[in-house]
């Protein structure tokens, strides 16, 4: 069979099929004709592992699933509490909009960088697998009680709003709008009309909120008795519950900047660019060029950016990313750009709560590993880099950078893609987890070659 070529190898040692079509794939599993070490190749090793891993396929994800699952039964028993409570008391109505606002502000909280760095800290310090993936999967609690939130609004619209004609026009005009934020916020839709996905939930969020910011208080400052005042309005639980979710969707927009940017390399794979700031492992900043489109980027560094700077290594694919490359390359690059002074984690910031790691990284997604492997962290890992022609594509300085670190095992699929499955099998008992950057299938193939051998495994999920 045919092996594909690894460069500067290092301590990891991997045997692996090389995906061939039509026969030749089938060859491939059955034998194994290793090349002479001196040309640098890996001969197939622990068919055992592989064929465990398939058998397996069904599994993959499953520690993944069980999160989301897990959010989901949280909030179905949380919002089916308040339904009892509310019936007990014979009054569902008249709380219905609180309940709504409470769970829009757990739904905003989900998503609030800021809290989910201190889930993320707490995910550190405490190393527990079942932990890590929960925080990293807070996206599921906020669908959740997006969900209820709606239900419950739609409650209060039919059980608690006055016979204010302009009342109910505006509920209902809430509720549309929220309806039509859950119907493209769909996996199906959201991958396939993302751009229209971010547009719809951003902007009929914000119309939706600069609603209810009118109705919520009309509708509590005619429940108090005549004399209350502001002081009464203030104290009222649904305008109390207002403003902390006006606080949650404001608070990550009052620390936007515009910060010079100087673009370091442009590729025919990734476009590499330097922006102040701090330079730790695991963060991501949301980025945009006009402040209406934004993009979210891992921090990463090229050991060439500077003291005092952070970089991003931005991989072209998708329109915003190829208008900036192409702008780049005829020398109109945007002179500054717009960044979220916040900044959130990633599931890369959870390998700092393990001692020896494994990472794998497919062509560009090597830039969440930078951090890792050009800085110093106390975290003891290798690192299995898969792509074609990788000086070409990510530039000759870097790759030297990254491969003298010594930690790196290169393989470049110019003559062949590997069965990364297979190769994650038969070297993940010596790590306490792996960690993988890349696309849905190579994710998939790692989980399940984890899942088989109970190591633990962290990967990019959409709706993380």
């Amino acid at each position: 069979m045919s092996t594909f070529a690894i460069s500067r190898p290092i301590g990891l040692r991997i045997g692996s099929s090389v995906d061939r079509p039509s026969a030749a794939r089938q060859a491939s599993a059955s034998s194994a004709t290793p090349r002479p070490a001196s040309a640098g190749q890996v001969p197939v090793r622990q068919a055992a592992e592989r064929q465990a891993a398939e058998r397996s396929a069904a599994d993959a994800g499953r520690q993944r699933k069980q999160a989301r699952a897990a959010w989901f039964a949280v909030t179905a028993a949380l919002n089916a509490g308040l339904v009892a409570w509310s019936l007990g008391r014979g009054d569902l109505g008249s709380h219905a909009v609180e309940w709504s606002l409470a769970a829009f502000c757990l739904a905003v909280a989900a998503r609030h960088d800021g809290i989910v760095r201190g889930v993320f800290v707490l995910g550190r310090l405490v190393r527990s697998y079942r932990l890590h993936q929960l925080a990293y999967h807070l996206g599921q609690l906020h669908r959740a009680m997006a969900l209820a939130g709606v239900v419950w609004l739609a409650v209060a619209a039919a059980l608690a709003v006055s016979s204010s004609p302009a009342a109910r026009i505006a509920s209902a005009g809430v509720l549309a709008i929220l309806i039509v934020m859950a119907c493209t916020a769909r996996d199906r839709v959201r991958h396939a009309r993302h751009n229209r996905f971010e547009s719809v939930h951003r902007f009929g969020g914000w119309a939706a909120l600069g609603i209810l910011a009118v109705i919520v208080p009309l509708q509590a400052a005619g429940s108090l008795p005549p004399g209350s005042g502001p002081a009464g309005l203030a104290r009222q639980p649904s305008v109390l519950l207002l403003a902390v979710l006006v606080l949650l969707v404001a608070h990550p927009w009052l620390g936007v900047r515009r910060l010079p940017a100087e673009f370091l390399a442009v590729t025919p794979e990734v476009v590499v660019v330097a922006l102040p700031g701090r330079r730790l492992p695991g963060e991501f900043v949301r980025v945009s060029r006009d402040g209406r489109e934004w993009h979210s980027f891992a921090v990463a560094t090229t050991g060439s950016e500077g003291p005092g700077r952070y970089c991003l290594v931005i991989r072209r694919a998708g329109d915003w990313t190829e208008r900036l490359a192409s702008d780049v390359e005829d020398e109109r690059a945007p002179v500054r750009l717009w960044v979220r002074r916040m900044r959130g984690y990633g599931f890369m910031y959870h390998a700092q709560a393990y001692r020896r790691v494994l990472m794998v990284a497919t062509g560009a997604g090597i830039g969440p590993v930078l951090p890792y492997l050009l800085d110093r962290t106390p975290v003891h890992f290798e690192c299995l880099w898969i792509g074609r022609s990788h000086h070409a594509a990510m530039g000759p300085g870097l790759v030297d950078r990254i491969l003298a670190s010594g930690r790196v095992t290169l393989i470049d699929t110019a003559e062949g893609r590997p069965d990364v499955g297979a190769c994650v099998a038969a070297v993940a008992r010596r790590f306490e987890a792996v960690f993988v950057v890349s696309n849905d299938v190579v994710r998939d193939s790692v989980a399940r070659a984890c899942e088989s051998l109970g190591v633990p495994w962290y990967g990019p999920t959409f709706d993380s």
